[in-house]
């Protein structure tokens, strides 16, 4: 049975999924991606999947949908599916109700809990599969996602020494962070981590980290220097050489609110990319919040209850700033 497996290549939990998928199912064929180039990915893969009738069956792992994206992607699984390929959906993100029930109508096996990231869930699916080594790399999965106190994954992270889970964690997630541009190495990583290879052994990874973190490190005075406050949120644009998801926590530590917002022009939609960050003092579920806000502002977003994303066109970026801060509890 040949399989395709498209997942997440912006953080740990999609990379580390995709890495047990690779050795508990021998999965060969590897997608990653951004939410932004999701629905292409998906017609290259119904094309490859209609050339060669050898492939069976598509994994797609720790990629959440929008209102302005959800029913695009449900009609090209529809497409994938009448080619008689078996679609398993494997996420954590918000989901509508509704979405949810056409998922499975349309006989997409959906893997759906909010409550436990992606590696997380497929480890507990892969388990009798796999070698014990692989719960380190789904706890590390968890603790980067934020979702270390979660049942399942409270288990795991406690079976190891924190402090060296902590280290290869962040490693592993700076290595990752530092690779945006190259999909090919971001494959290797991904590889060499199905195959139960730490981190800090992968190739090139000290260098990485290294550079990784002085960028970092020269970031966090801007930070300080040029957020906007307002009653609940504090925003920071920027166009430095980092992703808004790594430098979001800095927005939202130095300033002591209840939400942190980085963010970046993208000039060939001339739209902001937002990344949203909520402390423990956030009573609002943000992806939810964001799903429904951004499609008013003519925009897309969505994610976790203390983690998600935004594209919001330029124009009405500052009446979406201003909602969302009124509508944070």
């Amino acid at each position: 049975m040949k399989s395709i497996c498209i997942s997440h290549k912006e953080d740990v939990d999609g990379i580390v999924s995709a890495a047990l998928l690779q050795n508990g199912l021998k999965v060969k064929n590897l997608f990653l991606v951004d939410y932004p180039n999701l629905l292409n990915s998906l017609d290259y893969v119904i094309s490859i999947c209609s050339k060669d009738k050898e492939f069976t069956r598509v994994f797609i792992c720790d990629v959440g949908l929008n209102k302005k994206n959800q029913f695009l992607f449900l009609q090209k699984l529809k497409t994938l599916v009448s080619n008689n390929i078996q679609v398993i959906y494997i996420d954590h993100h918000y989901l509508e109700p509704e979405i949810k029930d056409k998922i499975k109508e349309i006989g997409i096996r959906l893997i759906h809990d909010i409550g436990e990231c992606t590696s997380v869930q497929i480890y507990y699916l892969l388990k009798s599969r796999v070698r014990k080594v692989f719960s380190f790399f789904a706890a590390a999965a968890a603790l980067t996602d934020y979702m270390e106190d979660r049942t399942k994954a409270r288990c795991l992270v406690s079976k190891f020494d924190r402090t060296f889970l902590m280290l290869e964690s962040c490693y592993l997630s700076y290595i990752i962070s530092a690779s945006q541009r190259e999909i090919d190495f971001l494959k290797l990583i991904s590889k060499d981590i199905s195959k139960g290879l730490m981190p800090h052994d992968i190739e090139h990874s000290c260098r990485l980290v290294k550079q990784f973190s002085s960028k970092v490190a020269k970031a966090i005075n801007l930070i300080e220097e040029r957020s906007v406050h307002l009653n609940n949120i504090s925003y920071f644009e920027h166009d430095l050489d980092l992703s808004s998801s790594m430098i979001v926590n800095f927005v939202m530590g130095l300033s002591g609110k209840k939400v942190g917002i980085a963010f970046k022009m993208k000039s060939n939609i001339n739209s902001y990319i937002l990344s949203i960050r909520g402390s423990k003092d956030c009573q609002t579920h943000l992806g939810k919040l964001v799903n429904d806000l951004s499609v008013t502002f003519d925009g897309s977003g969505g994610g976790h209850d203390k983690a998600c994303g935004a594209v919001i066109p330029a124009e009405n970026f500052s009446k979406f700033i201003e909602k969302l801060d009124d509508s944070i509890e």
